[in-house]
């Protein structure tokens, strides 16, 4: 029994290393339409940020979700904005929305970045209908962040199912950070939202 039940948890890591290998040269495929320099002049892509900044941002001082939007942050968002990096980015005519993805620095020893990955929708006159941020990832180091972002991005944009990536169900702290079993984002409000009554902090 003992034997049987090591060849089928090799033949598992087998499978699930072989998924990921797939995934990952799909990603690497699409890479190249997914660059926001193919789509967009650094103009669009500055103000790209500019336009979502109020919502993957932290919260300037003294303001709240109900005032980020007053004028008196402007500055402050602007300089937010400033050093947030737009990594990808993707209009699907096939469903009408423009997938993005971001990432800043994360405090840590090593230079380290957290990335963001969301979806947008506008109506017809441009302006913002409807904002979703999917993933928040834990902090990486660049180069391990941009090849596990590849993965996400793209199966984000396909429309499937990331929760084989987030960290209860792949046991590391080296994929997905956010949505958890505690944490979801919420549509209506635009931002992070704790589930756990006893805990008031956001993952913003």
């Amino acid at each position: 029994m003992r034997t049987l039940a090591f060849l089928f948890s090799r033949d598992m890591r087998k499978l699930v290393f072989g998924i990921l290998t797939f995934l990952f040269f799909h990603a690497c495929a699409n890479e190249d339409r997914y660059k926001p320099e193919t789509q967009l002049s650094k103009e669009e892509q500055s103000e790209f940020k500019r336009e979502i900044v109020r919502f993957v941002g932290h919260l300037p001082k003294y303001a709240e979700h109900a005032t980020k939007f007053e004028q008196r942050f402007d500055s402050a968002y602007n300089a937010q904005a400033e050093l947030i990096q737009l990594d990808k980015y993707f209009a699907n005519d096939k469903d009408g929305y423009t997938y993005f993805e971001v990432s800043r620095i994360a405090p840590s020893f090593k230079k380290k970045y957290v990335a963001t990955g969301g979806r947008l929708k506008r109506n017809s006159a441009g302006e913002l209908e409807e904002y979703e941020e999917i993933y928040r990832t834990w902090k990486m180091e660049p180069a391990q962040l941009a090849e596990k972002t590849k993965v996400f991005f793209s199966e984000m944009v396909a429309g499937h199912d990331l929760s084989p990536y987030y960290t209860e169900n792949i046991g590391d702290t080296e994929h997905i950070e956010f949505p958890d079993k505690n944490t979801y984002y919420d549509k209506e409000v635009r931002k992070w939202q704790v589930r756990m009554t006893e805990y008031s902090m956001s993952p913003n």
